[in-house]
């Protein structure tokens, strides 16, 4: 026998359609669902021959429905039922594939009808299309597996640099050392305490609609990669060379439309930025700690600099009590410590984000949270330690120039003037 799955949002519908003697026409129930996402969850785990479904639902409808069984399972009949008023909206998805459709309300005879037709179809297909499909589900399955384990591994820092070459491309997996990577997690406001209390059914459907809208929101648009913790329904995101925060908005403000269905709000955090791929655990940590500091939901917030330096096959566990520092100030503190013993050198903003770890264009961002920019501080500071410098008349003026990092003693005297009102001459003699 065929099996039908019936997707119907009105209880007493999809019901009374389960109810019908379906055996006498070769075919049985797998199930009913209420909407699309439920529908592809009980795919996941139980594969069908055929849908029944309505055109309106809550968050995927049937023409929705209908685009995504196609492309993850081609084999699979698609029959639509729709009310009068979507008649010519029912007529467009045979253009998508759909193999039918029926008008509400249904007569049992032109139902039973159009399903014998397709049984009749579908017995001189089956087979063809059975070992296709089995063999196109065990590729996906392997190549899904394989790239959710190098994921996870390294979100825990569990790759070594020798290993992660091969490793990413058996996971199909693009790098590139030149790139920046950050680490975002978004966490079910409801379950942040732990996922007691909920069905491993509900929690189940949870971690698969955030899954199937994840790949359409974040990898279907090259943003990077992720992946969904089955346990916990978290959610990780791997990026590489974007903005992050404004990205991660985006999806925030996207993901909002179905908080109906999870129950919840949720909160997303940002670890740090990494100059390369060896470090995205280091991000990962940095995420993870801003997310249990955080004693607000439904928000936004940004990690700080963490300092990560084993791989342990065992990943650091997270103390939900732990004072993780809030903010970004630690990394600007590191920034200013450098540096202020580094100011007689060449030092520029790269030097100084490798130093603490992070990029130039998010330390640069971080120096603009403070009120300052960069080369501001910087030259600040020079010019405050060429001040005291003065004082000394000992010291030459073209002597103080290199010994506070300038080498051009004119550009020296227009930026002390700038930032003083006299020139080092001036100052000096102001001083006497």
């Amino acid at each position: 026998m065929f099996t039908i799955l019936i997707v119907d949002d009105e209880a007493g519908i999809r019901d009374g359609l389960a109810s019908l003697n379906w055996q006498t026409i070769g075919y049985e129930i797998a199930g009913v669902a209420a909407h699309g996402l439920e529908v592809l969850a009980f795919m996941e785990e139980r594969p069908v021959d055929v849908i029944l479904t309505d055109i309106r639902m809550p968050f995927m409808d049937g023409i929705q429905l209908l685009g995504a069984v196609k492309e993850k399972y081609p084999f699979v009949k698609v029959i639509i039922l729709s009310g009068y008023d979507d008649f010519e909206y029912a007529k467009q998805a045979l253009k998508f594939g759909a193999a039918d459709y029926l008008l509400k309300p249904t007569i049992i005879e032109d139902l039973f009808a159009i399903f014998k037709e397709l049984h009749r179809r579908m017995i001189n297909e089956k087979q063809i299309e059975y070992r296709q499909a089995t063999l196109e589900r065990k590729e996906r399955l392997l190549s899904r597996m394989l790239r959710v384990n190098f994921l996870k591994e390294m979100l825990a820092g569990m790759v070594s640099s020798e290993d992660i070459e091969q490793s990413a491309a058996e996971a199909e997996f693009i790098f590139s050392q030149e790139s920046d990577y950050q680490v975002s997690i978004l966490s079910l406001d409801r379950l942040q305490k732990g996922v007691s209390g909920i069905s491993k059914k509900e929690l189940r459907l949870i971690s698969f609609s955030l899954d199937n809208m994840l790949s359409e929101l974040w990898e279907a648009k090259g943003l990077g990669y992720h992946y969904v913790d089955p346990e916990t329904a978290r959610c990780y995101f791997i990026a590489r060379d974007i903005d992050s925060q404004d990205v991660m908005l985006q999806v925030k403000k996207q993901l909002s439309a179905c908080m109906g269905l999870w129950q919840s709000t949720f909160t997303i955090s940002i670890g740090i930025a990494v100059t390369n791929i060896e470090q995205i655990h280091v991000s990962c940590r940095s995420a993870e700690l801003a997310l249990a500091s955080s004693d607000e939901a439904n928000r936004l917030c940004l990690g700080t600099y963490v300092n990560v330096h084993n791989r342990s096959a065992t990943p650091e566990p997270i103390d939900q009590d732990q004072q993780a520092p809030k903010g970004t100030h630690y990394i600007i503190e590191e920034a200013k410590k450098y540096i202020l013993q580094n100011y007689t050198k060449n030092v520029t903003l790269k030097k100084v984000a490798e130093n603490v770890h992070v990029t130039p264009n998010y330390l640069s961002a971080l120096f603009k949270e403070t009120g300052e920019n960069f080369i501001q501080y910087l030259t600040a500071l020079r010019i405050e330690q060429a001040k005291m410098l003065l004082k000394d008349p000992r010291n030459k003026i073209y002597e103080i120039v290199e010994m506070v990092g300038y080498s051009d003693p004119a550009y020296f005297s227009a930026t002390f003037k700038k930032y003083v009102g006299k020139t080092p001459l001036e100052y000096r003699l102001s001083m006497e």
